[in-house]
């Protein structure tokens, strides 16, 4: 019998918004990437712009690694009807980016 995939993907956010709960937060979107180049890179050009602009800016910006739950016909579903908290089996901050 085959096993649905568990996907590892790479995201970005400011130290402002760490925590389990920003997973929850359907207002906040979040870009998701397949890899963490890719990921690394879209961070640092908004590193740039935020290092730009003169609003209040966060120290720092961290690349996280997600890795998912089992993606079977039911996470899908969850992940549609209720965000991308319930796909997340456990994340961790691979680094950390000052903006300044």
């Amino acid at each position: 019998m085959q096993m649905a995939p568990i996907l590892t993907l790479y995201t970005y956010t400011t130290t402002a918004h760490l925590g389990e709960g920003r997973w929850n937060d359907r207002d906040r979107p979040d870009q998701f990437f397949e890899d963490v180049e890719s990921a690394r890179r879209d961070l640092l050009e908004v590193r740039a712009e935020i290092a730009e602009d003169e609003e209040p800016v966060p120290t720092a910006i961290c690349l996280e690694r997600i890795e998912t739950v089992p993606m079977t016909e039911s996470a899908i579903l969850a992940l549609l009807n209720d965000g991308i908290g319930a796909i997340v089996h456990h994340y961790e901050i691979i680094e950390t980016i000052d903006v300044a």
